[in-house]
């Protein structure tokens, strides 16, 4: 008898599939978030002051920048991060006259800090600048152990907080 044989198929091994790249700050898959604000002035004043001590710098202004869609519209922009490729908070003045809806309860805009002192230095800039406590800065147990946060709520309402996660060394 013949011998013949039976060609088995080689197994071809299946990479698992490509991580998305993501360029955001801290490797988050959240691209950015917009809302309106009353006062372009005010709102610049701001968060200027509160996004500073996250490493978040004011990499957008279209009253600064050259002719956009923005402008051309007449609505005055500002975008915040850590860099001009990723803006992560972008603020739409919206006129003294519009009223600013900013969403119910239990919702807030989180932000990770580098540090406990960023956290503490976020909120002096807040409430120095227009904003109101909503929270001091201090450990959140309920949270867990290491959560250092503050809370407050800008010049429109919009409620943010701030929260630093790394341990302290005892």
């Amino acid at each position: 008898m013949p011998s013949s044989t039976i060609p088995i198929p080689i197994p071809i091994p299946i990479s698992p599939a490509p991580q998305p790249q993501t360029q955001g700050h801290h490797n988050n898959p959240l691209s950015h978030i917009s809302f309106g604000v009353r006062s372009y002035s005010a709102s610049k004043t701001f968060y200027n002051a509160v996004l500073a001590p996250l490493g978040l710098n004011l990499v957008f202004d279209s009253e600064a920048s050259s002719p956009r869609t923005f402008k051309k519209n007449h609505i005055r922009t500002l975008g915040y991060g850590p860099d001009k490729d990723n803006e992560i908070i972008n603020i739409f003045e919206l006129g003294p006259d519009t009223v600013t809806a900013p969403p119910g309860p239990g919702f807030h805009v989180a932000l990770n800090a580098p540090t406990r002192l960023a956290v503490v230095e976020f909120h002096s800039a807040a409430v120095q600048n227009g904003g109101a406590d909503n929270g001091l800065p201090g450990v959140r147990e309920e949270y867990g152990r290491d959560y250092f946060a503050a809370f407050v709520v800008d010049p429109d309402g919009h409620r943010l907080e701030v929260v630093c996660k790394r341990r302290i060394a005892v």
